[in-house]
């Protein structure tokens, strides 16, 4: 393992970190009905399909998240949930109306957080956010938030009253040349403080370079872990919803091994930092 974290070219696998966990991730079905003109195509990505992947990489955790062209009908997410079952948790989309006694329920079953999704935007707006936060606060749930950095600022101050932890999408959704930006100091002051988490997910959202070294991502990675390399977690977005071609499974790891660079700090974001994100 030691000589493989060495070389981002190589392709890796998580095997050797007994319960690392896979932190993003959607089960999808063509045939479940999708928000009216979604942002993405609906297709079907289920369990099995999906335990496959999770063996080609060597998790044995992970963390489902409701798709956004499927709005707050969380069924099929939370049936996804159940088949997963020991080891897998779950973030869901809703608003304000959801009764209490469904979010209990939901907490019980491994629903952990509720996603707010400003790029492919339509069900939830930053608006709601502050309501939907007072809602979850007491079951110990965070806000997961998929916003471009270059949006972030401007609402920095709202995020940092929120009475939850804060999870950022997809390397927080910054180009490299963000990190010259007010949005990527915003991510930084919010990770210095220590209610705000960062996926190290999808590289190829914000990459120019791409494939397979995605050099420019692994750059804004470093500068994150530089910051807080406790408040760090990996995650594949299997299946990759976004793009017309799919990922690797080998870059999308080795993305990882590049950006922490350090076998101690790649376990953090494995298995110990996620442990305390998603109580697993």
């Amino acid at each position: 393992m030691r000589e493989i974290l060495s070389t981002a070219e190589q392709v890796m696998t998580f095997a050797d970190f007994h319960g690392a966990a896979d932190c993003h991730f959607h089960i999808m079905d063509e045939a479940f009905p999708t928000v009216p003109n979604p942002a993405v195509r609906n297709r079907t990505a289920d369990v099995a399909q999906y335990r496959a992947f999770a063996a080609e990489v060597g998790t044995t955790r992970g963390v489902v998240v409701q798709p956004s062209l499927y709005g707050t009908n969380n069924s099929h997410t939370l049936e996804a949930l159940r088949a997963l079952g020991a080891g897998y948790r779950a973030v869901v989309v809703i608003d304000e109306s959801v009764p209490m006694a469904t979010l209990r329920a939901w907490d019980r079953v491994g629903v952990r957080g509720v996603r707010f999704n400003q790029v492919q935007a339509g069900a939830t707006t930053m608006a709601m956010m502050p309501a939907v936060a007072q809602r979850i606060a007491d079951l110990g749930w965070h806000i997961q938030l998929h916003i471009k950095a270059s949006a972030l600022a401007e609402h920095e101050a709202m995020l940092r009253a929120l009475p939850v932890p804060l999870v950022l999408d997809h390397v927080g959704r910054v180009e490299h040349a963000d990190m010259a930006r007010p949005g990527f100091d915003t991510i930084l002051r919010l990770l210095a403080g220590g209610r705000t988490w960062v996926k190290l997910s999808a590289p190829y959202q914000d990459s120019r370079r791409g494939p397979p070294g995605y050099e420019d991502a692994v750059e804004v990675g470093r500068r994150l872990a530089s910051e807080n390399e406790d408040r760090l977690v990996w995650g594949s977005d299997w299946p990759h919803v976004t793009e017309p071609e799919k990922p690797e499974a080998g870059p999308l790891s080795t993305f990882l091994a590049a950006s922490l660079k350090d076998e101690g700090r790649i376990r953090k974001a494995l298995i110990q930092n996620p442990a305390l994100l998603y109580g697993f």
